[in-house]
């Protein structure tokens, strides 16, 4: 039987493969540049931890675990937890109805996604009546860390809270959206600080412009109160 060889390939086919490709490989360049180029709003290091704050509409880094807030009875109807339940395509939510009710302060292991993110921990920062408090928000994330060293885990996302944790969040005025994520932000930073230590690398994510800012403010102070006690 004959073989075809490479020099009997006609001119005009190699010349209209490589036109077909150009899309292509324009596609990867522009995929690689975008990873490349995206860079954390703020970043440091802390008692061997790498702490990262990040504004992304979409998840800036996959990682081992990211951490999302429910109630007790551990449905994911809202905020970053409805965003798990989505890109699991539903199987965080039947695992952790094998799992619930669980006590505030408690953390769950569920699925995760390919590609995104390993596994998914539910923290429970919130009551039967969607009530939360800082001390919950420390314990869940507390616990939520522990578990994640059982798998083990070399990064912890964390996305922004305040959708999760807001009642009806597209209803309310920016004063009140400014003041409530405010005041989540600055439980939460404090409680991702006290992780120093026990996870290689804690990355905070948020999308919304504005809360990206009060963020970064409440970290840099979270971090400074915590210089201070360590002196």
């Amino acid at each position: 039987m004959s073989q075809v060889h490479l020099a009997a390939v006609p001119l005009w086919i190699w010349i209209g493969a490589g036109i077909a490709a150009i899309p292509i490989g324009l596609v990867v360049l522009a995929i690689l540049w975008e990873a490349r180029s995206r860079r954390p709003v703020l970043q440091f290091r802390q008692d061997g931890t790498l702490f990262e704050l990040w504004h992304s509409r979409t998840l800036p880094r996959p990682t081992d675990v990211v951490v999302v807030p429910v109630s007790t009875d551990l449905k994911l109807i809202a905020g970053s937890a409805l965003w798990v339940r989505g890109v699991t395509a539903d199987m965080a939510q039947r695992e952790a109805d094998h799992a619930a009710p669980r006590p505030v302060g408690d953390a769950v292991l569920v699925a995760g996604a390919r590609y995104r993110f390993k596994r998914a921990a539910l923290a429970v920062v919130m009551n039967p009546s969607k009530q939360y408090a800082a001390e919950w928000m420390r314990d869940a994330l507390m616990r939520s860390v522990a578990l994640a060293a059982e798998l083990p885990a070399s990064s912890v996302t964390i996305p922004d809270w305040t959708p999760d944790l807001m009642r009806q969040p597209r209803g309310v005025s920016e004063h009140v959206r400014r003041a409530e994520t405010t005041r989540i932000a600055d439980s939460l930073t404090s409680s991702a600080l006290a992780l120093s230590g026990r996870v290689p690398v804690v990355r905070l994510w948020v999308r919304d412009p504005l809360a990206a800012e009060i963020y970064r403010s409440h970290l840099l102070r979270a971090r400074e109160t915590h210089q201070a006690v360590a002196a």
